[in-house]
């Protein structure tokens, strides 16, 4: 009775594991579309992968990182731009997920280390992309930063990776501060029942 009990208990899991990967990434990409329209300079596509690596765990965290590209795509029409940085989505998924995994998520400390690491983790990957895919401009509104640094004399890589460490920084804070709120959330609620 107990093993059919823990399969079926096991088939729930996954299923909501499944509907929090594909919710994640559709919101993913909307936030970033959105984002987008009103000209807000921060990439805004990482929300729920760091929510949802916190949340299910390191594996669950990369196939939404993964797939918010691919939806990207496709809801951009397939300009074939956004793919190439699935990379540094998974790589939210990936930090994310081993970080709270090994309790970072219990101090202020922690969080704050995770967002470094993965703004860090964001910017390498991204400006090696954006420096060896598209020579430095993506047309995405970060553009307008590296040009400005490109004018003072750096090189593409290093503009591209200025300009996004500080983005990646900001933006990453608000995943994780937003991964950090649910989680916080989510744990109390199960202490309490």
């Amino acid at each position: 009775m107990n093993q059919k009990l823990f399969g079926i208990l096991n088939e729930r899991s996954r299923l909501i594991i499944i509907l929090a990967v594909i919710i994640s990434v559709v919101l993913n990409g909307l936030i970033n579309l959105a984002g987008d329209k009103l000209g807000i300079p921060l990439f805004l596509d990482t929300i729920f992968t760091a929510v949802t690596a916190a949340l299910f765990g390191i594996i669950p965290g990369i196939l939404t990182g993964l797939f918010t590209n691919l939806f990207q795509e496709i809801l951009r029409g397939f300009p074939l731009n956004l793919y190439p940085f699935a990379v540094v989505n998974i790589a939210t998924g990936l930090i994310v997920g081993l970080m709270v995994k090994h309790g970072y998520f219990k101090t202020f400390f922690g969080v704050f280390l995770i967002i470094i690491y993965t703004a860090l983790a964001n910017a390498i990957p991204g400006a090696l992309i954006v420096t060896i895919v598209y020579g430095g401009i993506t047309h995405e509104e970060v553009d307008y930063i590296v040009k400005v640094i490109l004018m003072t004399g750096q090189s593409v890589f290093s503009s591209a990776f200025i300009a996004r460490i500080f983005i990646n920084l900001v933006d990453k804070g608000i995943a994780v501060l937003i991964a950090y709120l649910i989680y916080t959330n989510v744990k109390q609620k199960d202490t309490l029942e």
